[in-house]
């Protein structure tokens, strides 16, 4: 009989209200970058989780989204049988990951939930169950994603409590200043803030757009897009803050590599496009901001302005270089 590979009592699908609903468009829409080329920046952590995850050891996908990570890793390694525990604070996502996954063993799924009271998310270790907390995780990667973090060493101490002794933990990301970056390497959220400053220009350079010129004339109205375009894109910290961070933690880093990753200008548009309103939301007012629905001609012209800030800001260039830094971590005592 084939031992399974979850703790004693742990349900891999929570009964919970997000597992219910239908798989929604903003999540079919995020997942389309899989195929995105820039998605490249996924195949050192692969290998490098590969090497380290052996049968029977559970891998904890922190920020796991709608399971891309996860994918990858089950194509690379179908020999293997570890599991991976996908864990995100966006239930669309997650709905979404079940659809892929629902019949696959080697993977469960737990949602982060956000606390009112409290105006802050869950941490790891307070959506998993006593028995899963006994037995520990076996490594952790976080793909993509550490540098949206908020409250980081809350999280990080989080990470240390649910891992075993001398678990590994995967760390990478496209927005972290690394000193090694080649030269004409972006930092890829970077771009959003070239791309918000040359949209700007062309609204007082364009005839068609010359109805939303007002907004750039009330500083007031434009500092609170500002904020919520840093809520979206939070600022670029560096190499040594996130090291620093991870040592505090417990978590010292044991290797650090970076890569040159190739992304094409179209597919990053496609990919910012979805947040919109966070990057131009100015443009005829954000929802988070005056409380109503953009009307649609108004959406279609934020598009038609961010692929000509694109199109400025890459000097028309169809692609560009950006710098993916890669951290492996140890789990000490």
């Amino acid at each position: 009989m084939k031992k399974t590979l979850w703790p004693k009592n742990f349900v891999r699908i929570p009964g919970e209200d997000w597992a219910q609903g239908e798989v929604e468009l903003l999540a079919l829409k995020y997942d389309t970058v899989e195929n995105h080329g820039w998605y490249s920046n996924l195949a050192r952590t692969v290998s490098q989780i590969g090497d380290s995850m052996q049968d029977g050891h559970i891998l904890l996908d922190y920020s796991g989204g709608t399971g891309i990570l996860a994918g990858r890793l089950l194509e690379a390694f179908p020999e293997k049988r570890f599991g991976v525990l996908i864990v995100d604070s966006s239930p669309k996502f997650l709905r979404l990951a079940l659809e892929k996954f629902r019949d696959e063993e080697r993977v469960a799924l737990r949602l982060i939930r956000y606390r009112k009271e409290q105006k802050r998310l869950d941490l790891v270790d307070e959506v998993l169950d006593p028995d899963f907390l006994a037995h520990g995780a076996d490594g952790l990667a976080c793909t993509n994603a550490i540098h949206l973090y908020y409250e980081l060493p809350e999280t990080l101490a989080a990470w240390h409590r649910v891992l075993k002794r001398g678990a590994r933990v995967f760390i990478q990301s496209g927005n972290i200043r690394n000193p090694d970056a080649g030269e004409n390497e972006w930092i890829i959220d970077e771009t959003v803030e070239k791309i918000h400053l040359a949209a700007m220009e062309i609204v007082g350079e364009e005839e068609r757009f010359s109805r939303y010129r007002s907004c750039l004339e009330d500083p007031a109205y434009m500092r609170r897009h500002d904020a919520l375009r840093q809520k979206y894109f939070l600022p670029v910290k560096p190499l040594s803050y996130y090291v620093s961070a991870l040592r505090e933690a417990r978590m010292p880093v044991v290797d650090i590599s970076r890569e040159t990753i190739e992304a094409n200008v179209g597919e990053w548009f496609d990919f910012l496009a979805v947040y919109h309103e966070g990057i131009v939301g100015w443009l005829g007012g954000a929802r988070k901001i005056t409380g109503r629905e953009p009307a649609h001609d108004v959406v279609r012209d934020r598009f038609s302005l961010m692929r000509l800030a694109m199109e400025r800001v890459f000097a028309g260039k169809p692609t560009f270089k950006t710098c993916w830094t890669y951290l492996v971590c140890e789990r000490s005592a």
